[in-house]
This record gives structure tokens, sequence and C-alpha cells, in this order.
């Protein structure tokens, strides 16, 4: 079975890659360097420089030269390789990949980045090396990177504990894997849901079955207008901007009664990439450990097993308004983006609702659902 979650590579890994790459440099250049070395050595001592001690010279100047020579040129290899196929030696043999923030080959400009800001790091006197193999675990966001990461905006992914996004569609490449099912088509009708402040979810039941993911167009807002009846209500649930989404926020409050479906109508069902399955008929909220709004109502809060809290506690929500699917972004510390069916994605706003359709992936942190629609 393939395993579709990304997993960040480990201090001792990424570490011990390096230290592998380094180790390749210095064995490929110590028997020229050795060389040179015993020729100096060689040398009479004399004032008045004998041939022999020219020759000497010379031989340690060639020994040098070509030493030299080979350094570079391994480090114009892994660069070049390591820039098209996020891959080292030393990542090649540990299952390690460097990638750009889409998960794509990170290029030169972004490895030659890296590697500068690793040597000036190492650089600082007996810490140096430490500090630039070990910078990763001083980041607060899961130790994804390290500090030549963060200049070159790049990630290193362990790809034998999870998936390899250069070979499976980059960061989003999950939806790739999923059957497209044939999706009725959403009749269009006007919104009330508004722009600007956050309106109730329409929430889920969990259903039993394999996850299943698709994708689908451009990220559309809600429409600005909203009824008169609906005013006040979305007002009550507006967040405060200064509110962090791991913070608690008030009492969740719990739907009793689950929304009915009119007479052949097609249900939403979202799709999770742990394999849950839940039927949209009231609001969700979504997180590590979600909770709602002071005077929120919800109908379910579904949580989500991230060890390395890429999601937020409380990361987003999502409802229906008949006929329509809408998300929220509950302002996530790594945000969420849709993709769609054309290969195209967007970031959703935060704390905006934004409209999503069947077949349309949604992907928070490290996890994604789709959205799909069937018929009871």
């Amino acid at each position: 079975m393939v395993n579709l979650e990304l997993a960040n590579a480990s201090t001792g890994k990424r570490a011990g890659a390096k230290l592998v790459d380094l180790g390749i440099a210095w064995l490929l250049q110590l028997v020229p360097f050795a060389l040179g070395a015993a020729s100096l050595l060689s040398l009479s001592g004399s004032r008045y420089p004998t041939s022999a001690d020219q020759q000497a010279l010379l031989a340690a100047t060639v020994w040098y030269v070509v030493g030299g020579v080979l350094g570079l040129a391994l480090w114009v290899f892994c660069w070049a390789w390591e820039a098209k196929t996020g891959k080292t030696p030393g990542q090649a043999m540990l299952g390690l990949r460097t990638s750009s923030l889409e998960g794509f080959a990170p290029g030169w400009g972004a490895v030659f980045v890296r590697n500068l800001v690793f040597g000036l790091i190492c650089l600082i006197p007996f810490v140096g090396i430490v500090l630039a193999l070990v910078s990763n675990a001083f980041d607060p966001n899961s130790k994804r990177q390290g500090w030549h990461d963060k200049a070159a905006r790049t990630f290193v992914f362990d790809v034998r504990a999870g998936r390899d996004p250069l070979t499976t569609g980059g960061i989003n490449g999950p939806a790739s894997f999923a059957p497209r099912p044939e999706l009725p088509a959403v009749q269009e009708v006007a919104s009330p849901m508004p722009v600007r402040s956050p309106v109730p979810v329409t929430s889920a039941a969990p259903v039993t079955s394999a996850a299943s993911v698709t994708s689908a167009a451009p990220v559309t807002s809600a429409p600005s207008s909203v009824p008169r009846a609906d005013r006040q209500h979305s007002a009550a649930l507006q967040p405060d901007a200064a509110v962090h989404p791991d913070t608690e926020v008030g009492q969740t409050r719990f739907s009793r009664a689950v929304g009915e479906r009119s007479g052949g109508a097609d249900e939403v069902v979202l799709s999770f990439s742990d394999g849950r399955r839940v039927a949209l008929r009231g609001p969700v909220l979504v997180g590590r450990n979600p909770a709602g709004y002071e005077e929120e109502t919800v109908q379910e809060l579904l949580a989500v097993d991230d060890p390395g809290k890429s999601v937020s506690k409380t990361h987003l929500a999502v409802w229906s308004d008949g006929s329509r699917v809408w998300v929220q972004d509950r302002r996530s510390t790594n945000g969420t983006r849709i993709v769609r069916g054309d290969g195209g994605s967007s970031p959703a706003p935060a704390g905006q609702p934004v409209e999503v359709d069947a077949g349309d992936v949604v992907h928070f942190g490290d996890y994604f659902f789709s959205v799909g629609r069937s018929r009871a």
C-alpha cells in the first residue's frame, strides 16, 4: 500500500546525509592532498633549492590542483543532481529528498543558496558545523526547516517514511492517486454567505468506507449579499483576528438535530486522507482538537491525529447552504489550499468562506479531503 502522507526528515537523518556527502568529498580529495603533502615533506630544507626540491614543489602543486579539481567536480555534480532530483549521495543513501515549497525539484538557485548558507554557518569556530547540522531542531514548525532551508525556501522529506513529493505531483500530489468519479453537476444558486464574516458551517455525520480523492476550478469567495435574517447570526460568528488558531475560544455548542435533505437531493460527502468519510449534514470543524467560537453551534468536531502539528488546533470549517459547499480557513498557522481538476490551486483567504465543488480537494497541513456528492 502506498503511503500518501509526507514525512519531514528527522534531525538525525539530515545530519547523517550531510556527513556522508562531506565524507565522500574528503575521501575523494584525501589521496591527492596526501601525495601533495608527501612531496612537500621530501624538500631538503636547504636555503638554496635544489632541482629535486623544485620537482617536489611542482609535484605538490600538481597534486593539490588535482585534489581541488576533484572536489569542485564533485560539488558541481551534487549541485546539479540535487537541483534536478532533490538528491545528494547522502540523501539517496538515507532516503531523503530536498524539494521546493511546492514539493518539486528545488532548482539550481535554491540549492546554491542552501549550500552557501550552510557553509557560512560552518565558519563559526568550533560550533558552526554542529549548528548547521541540527539547525532544523530550532524550527518551531514541526522542525521542518534548517536555517539554510529557510534561506533557500526548501523542505527535506523522508521518502522511506512517507511519500516522495518530487515523483508524485508535489505537495498536493495525493489528489492524483484517487479515481475521478462521475459526479452530478451542482445547481448554481445565489449564496447567502458573506465575504468578510464567517458564517455558520453545515456539518457532517460519519460514514464508513475508504477515502476517495479528486480534484476540480479556481477558488471563488462567497458573494457579499446576505439576507437580512442571516446578518445578525453571521456577525456573532465573526472571529477575532488576533485570536491564534491554537487558542481555546469559548465553549462549542452542538446542534441536536441533523439537517434533513430534501427528497432526491444529493448528499455531500467529505473523503479524508486517513480513510474517514463524512456525510455533510451540519457544520463541521476540522483540526487537531477543534473548538468553536463563542456562541457558535456546530454539528461535529472532526479531530485529526497529527503528531507533526502541521494542522492547527482548529484549522478549518466546512458547511453547505443546500446546493453549495463552503470552506473557511480559521486563521490557521499553515493555511488551507484548494486544488482544482485542471491542476491549479489557490490558498483559501484566512477567515473568508470559499466555495468548493464536487471533485475539489482541500489541503490543510499534511492532510487533505475531497468533496463528493452521492444520491441517497
